[in-house]
């Protein structure tokens, strides 16, 4: 799960590395890839994603930040084959994100 805004810089940073990492598991249908938009106004979220060009398959986060304890933005995490947080990357480092990413994957897949 990609926790991001509308104006948050970091996030848009982020994307197109998350996309990468979206690509490498395309094939893995026990992989699912969820965009989880935190704006408080959401009527923002759909202009941004036509300008920006990223995918519509967004959802909006109703509570699920609070429930999994996001407190900033960009958070990743990443559940395991029963449901539980397995992984919790919070904000990114640009030169490792999808590195980084795609081994706590396929970790995730090994348990």
């Amino acid at each position: 799960m990609d926790f991001w805004a509308t104006w948050c810089g970091p996030c848009r940073g982020q994307h197109p590395l998350y996309e990468q990492v979206k690509q490498r598991f395309r094939d893995r249908p026990d992989v699912v890839f969820l965009s989880i938009n935190t704006d408080e106004d959401r009527s923002l979220v759909e202009p941004f994603l036509e300008d920006a060009n990223w995918s519509k398959d967004v959802y909006f986060e109703d509570g699920l930040s609070a429930a999994l304890r996001v407190s900033s933005i960009p958070t990743t995490i990443i559940l395991g084959k029963q449901g539980q947080i397995f992984s919790r990357m919070n904000g990114y480092i640009p030169e490792r994100f999808a590195a980084m990413l795609t081994e706590r994957i396929q970790e995730a897949l090994k348990e």
